[in-house]
């Protein structure tokens, strides 16, 4: 899937002023990185560097494929975890998606362009220009299928006074109704909300077609765990009620196809769990819109997948297998040692501009000199561990008598993929020994 605008990114020429490039690699084609064979151990491209794992990211996504077949639903990860139009195409070809999922406007332009024919917009589009944007959209792009949002008969009528009068004979919105949960974001709070809004749309079928129900339930989070697994199982038994009430009085009527959807990287087990209860539905497609799987991390999402494992909610053909054992983190930070001046403080030469924070520190996960492995250093019993940042530098502070020395090579494991994506205009792909194999450009 190389589209005009996807061979524009592989054209893109890259240099000095793009962070790990060697000034003396001169201009390079973005696409024609790995013909350099740089070696991140060898000491050939700049630190910090945050490199892709391939065969680390290529387990995930056949890991998360087979998961989505085994239960007969749909995978359209969110687009925004990566904002990385070639691991689109990966998650496309690879990974066996059926769309990829967008929060903006702007976002779903850029998934149009990398030639996604299933668009899905997880948020309310409001205001004059995003509603324009999504019709020029449709125009530019008349094989794609674009699906947004609404909650409310406010964000109904964004639609129609900025967007009906856009619409040729026989043009319509793609709609799904949101259903939320108290304490959260968008989304109708009851079953009552969703009935009144599902009759507004209806009763504007010139305008509006709906095309499912739709919630989201990775924010949800309550003081204790099982409370927050109440929580979430409540919402979606309520979207599920919503789907079937949709259904039962003619609202889907015409449609070959009905979304059901919710999207985390979480709970997407239970997702499966409670949705299965809408299966007599003619024409139902279930949809998980979960982005960090991929890549996943050695902190936030560690978390998440012991919860899993505790649930025992990873099953494919070959059954209930470990999710925290059978995904590998794919993303990594590489930074070197610059001082160690204080005792039991290295510096490192990464700080928050390289790094994402928001959820934790990376973890030192292994040391390297002169281009070999030292050590490993992750595990429960580490006393490696990053405890703030500047900057451009983080301080790690290490265990008495541990053999470190200004320029030893560290690999970081990060948590929250998110947050470490949108640092990066360009990072790179590495194979198993570290060798620079492609790159990959982010348009945060």
């Amino acid at each position: 899937m190389v589209t005009p605008f996807v061979q524009s990114i592989l054209d893109t020429p890259l240099d000095a002023k793009t962070k790990g490039v060697p000034l003396v690699a001169g201009s390079i084609k973005l696409g024609e990185i790995g013909n350099k064979r740089w070696n991140v151990l060898r000491g050939d491209m700049m630190l910090p560097l945050l490199v892709m794992r391939d065969g680390h990211l290529r387990n995930n996504l056949t890991l998360m494929r087979e998961f989505a077949e085994h239960h007969k639903v749909s995978l359209a990860p969110h687009g925004k975890s990566s904002f990385c139009p070639q691991l689109y195409i990966d998650q496309m070809e690879v990974g066996g998606s059926w769309g990829i999922t967008a929060a903006t406007i702007h976002q779903a332009s850029i998934v149009a362009a990398t030639g996604i024919k299933n668009i899905f917009i997880a948020n309310e589009l409001i205001g004059k220009a995003n509603i324009e944007q999504l019709v020029e959209l449709r125009r530019t792009y008349p094989d794609a299928k674009i699906y947004s949002l609404v909650d409310s008969a406010g964000a109904m009528e964004q639609f129609t006074r900025y967007g009906a009068k856009h619409l040729k004979p026989g043009e319509r919105f793609q709609v799904l109704v949101e259903v939320g949960v108290d304490q959260g974001r968008a989304g109708v709070r009851t079953f009552d909300q969703a009935k009144d809004l599902i009759g507004l749309l209806m009763k504007d079928s010139k305008t509006f077609d709906l095309a499912g129900i739709e919630c989201y339930e990775g924010l949800v989070a309550r003081p204790t765990y099982d409370e927050t697994m109440r929580v979430v199982d409540e919402l979606l038994d309520r979207t599920v009620q919503v789907l079937h009430h949709a259904n039962a009085i003619g609202a889907f009527k015409g449609r070959d196809e009905v979304i059901l959807t919710a999207g985390g990287s979480a709970y997407y087990d239970r997702v499966v769990e409670r949705f299965k209860r809408a299966r007599n539905v003619p024409g139902l497609r279930i949809i998980l819109r979960g982005g960090s799987y991929a890549t996943y991390d050695h902190g936030f999402y560690c978390g998440h997948l012991r919860s899993m494992d505790k649930r025992q909610g990873f099953e494919t053909g070959k059954g209930k297998v470990s999710a925290l054992e059978s995904f590998t983190p794919a993303l990594e930070m590489m930074a070197a040692v610059v001082s160690l001046q204080d005792e039991g403080v290295a510096v490192m030469n990464m700080g928050i501009r390289d790094l994402p924070y928001d959820l934790g520190y990376p973890t030192p996960l292994r040391q390297y000199r002169d281009g070999k492995l030292l050590r490993g250093l992750a595990g429960p019993e580490s006393k490696y561990e990053v405890t703030k940042s500047n900057d451009q530098h983080c301080y790690m502070a290490y265990p008495k008598g541990a053999d470190i020395k200004v320029g030893d090579l560290f690999a970081f494991g990060i948590s929250h993929p998110c947050t470490a994506f949108d640092k990066w205009d360009v990072l790179y792909r590495v194979d198993e020994d570290f060798t620079v194999t492609g790159a990959l450009k982010t348009f945060f």
